[in-house]
């Protein structure tokens, strides 16, 4: 009768244990959940970010504009003629960057600062009042040419093909073209007189000029809201001028100097290579 009412008692405590033990499970917080991914910021969905680095070789029509010194000026006149021979074409290194945003898919647009610079050279050819009669110069020229170009852009995106995205694009804008550097060398000559090496050099300057561009490409997208960019531009970004004083080194060594304000007749033009990173802000918003 003693175990009958000891095996009584040790049920009734296991049920009292277990209704205890419900009671605080009962209690306990739900189990945690991962939040569910977070939709782009209709503010920054179709805003993109850019950089860019490339190669352009660099050419300029011939032909340079040379402005009369003023009357007070006692010096011989300037150059009856000075024209530069197109040089082959120079390479110009070249970094920017700008903002853009997404219209929809087919249409873009950004701006974007870019700086670019590289060392120019050509031929040119002087006959000059100063040396006397039919007299002049044949020299080799080179010069520093840096550009700060502002543009607004559009591109058309043309698809979507094997992953690859085709572009086509247009752009207008500034750029301040910096030149400096100006040397020429070569050989002076006269009518009568014998032919002698010669010197020369500019002071240099800079001029602000209208510029566009046209573009093509292809788009690969690395991962969601970066897409690397492969493209070819055609720059066309004005022309360049140096202004001061020209110093030209005689057959005797002695310098000739006479005030003088040089701009090419032609415009620069370059053939653009680039590789470019596009981040798009919004899809970035999805990563987080």
């Amino acid at each position: 009768m003693a175990s009958l009412q000891a095996f009584a008692f040790a049920v009734a405590a296991l049920v009292l244990v277990a209704a205890g033990g419900l009671a605080r499970a009962v209690d306990l917080p739900p189990v945690p959940t991962l939040p569910a991914p977070s939709e782009p910021d209709a503010e920054t969905k179709n805003w993109y970010l850019r950089g860019d680095v490339g190669v352009g070789f660099v050419s300029a029509e011939p032909g340079l504009a040379v402005a009369t010194p003023p009357a007070s000026v006692s010096r011989a006149a300037p150059p009856a003629e000075w024209a530069f021979d197109k040089g082959a074409p120079s390479s110009f290194g070249m970094i920017d960057a700008g903002v853009g945003y997404r219209f929809n898919p087919w249409l873009r647009m950004d701006g974007t600062l870019e700086y670019r610079g590289g060392d120019f050279r050509s031929r040119s050819r002087l006959v000059d009042a100063a040396f006397g009669g039919t007299a002049g110069a044949a020299y080799a020229d080179s010069r520093r040419v840096s550009s700060i170009v502002g543009f607004l852009n559009a591109y058309f995106d043309l698809g979507t093909y094997w992953g690859f995205n085709p572009f086509i694009g247009a752009g207008a804008g500034f750029a301040d073209n910096r030149v400096s550097g100006v040397t020429d060398r070569g050989v002076a000559y006269s009518s009568g007189g014998p032919i002698a090496a010669s010197a020369g050099s500019f002071a240099g300057g800079s001029k602000t000029n209208l510029a566009w561009a046209l573009m093509a490409g292809l788009g690969f997208d690395l991962w969601p809201g970066l897409r690397l960019e492969l493209g070819y531009r055609y720059l066309n970004y004005g022309s360049v001028a140096v202004s001061g004083w020209r110093c030209v080194e005689d057959a005797r060594g002695a310098a000739n100097c006479l005030p003088a304000v040089v701009s090419s007749r032609g415009r620069l033009a370059s053939n653009d290579i680039r590789f470019g990173l596009i981040w798009t802000l919004g899809e970035f918003a999805l990563l987080r």
